[in-house]
């Protein structure tokens, strides 16, 4: 739906300024970002609504400063929404394969593309190359369970905020 006038715009922009972005990473980042900034702004926006401003006043009525208060008391608690939005953004940039096997050249293809050109490829008696592309899926697969292992905490911290009463 959205990926023609998107082609089309990144060619006429192309043609208009002589900057190359068909073929080109800067392209498929800039697409992804349109995609991903608005859901995380939206996000972020319902799980600040959550948190109670009495939190910043009663840090502020202890003794400390505007930028005591947000750093020791808001941040913390801020910290696994902007985790869960960055999870999220992350994972949605890198299992898309409609963008970047539209915008991308042969030689910037995405992992998901790749993956792709895989289960497509066929060894001699026509069966697709299963080995490779299972070696390949693993190796995809590292950088968002590592992605996880580093954020877990704040990812379970995330979804358990809600989960207490009072």
């Amino acid at each position: 739906m959205l990926l023609l006038p998107l082609f089309v715009l990144f060619a006429s922009t192309q043609a208009v300024l002589r900057f190359k972005l068909v073929g080109t990473y800067p392209a498929v980042i800039v697409t992804y970002l349109t995609f991903a900034l608005p859901f995380a702004t939206w996000l972020m926006v319902s799980y600040l609504g959550s948190i109670p401003i009495e939190l910043e006043e009663a840090a502020l009525v202890d003794g400390a400063t505007r930028l005591q208060a947000l750093w020791s008391v808001i941040v913390p608690l801020v910290l696994p929404g902007v985790v869960v939005a960055l999870v999220f953004s992350f994972l949605t940039g890198w299992n898309d394969v409609l963008f970047a096997s539209v915008l991308t050249a042969p030689e910037t293809r995405t992992i998901a593309v790749q993956l792709q050109a895989f289960s497509s490829a066929q060894e001699g008696g026509g069966l697709p190359l299963y080995g490779q592309l299972m070696g390949a899926s693993v190796v995809s697969a590292l950088p968002v369970v590592i992605l996880y292992m580093v954020f877990q905490r704040y990812l379970i911290g995330g979804l358990t905020a809600g989960g207490v009463k009072g």
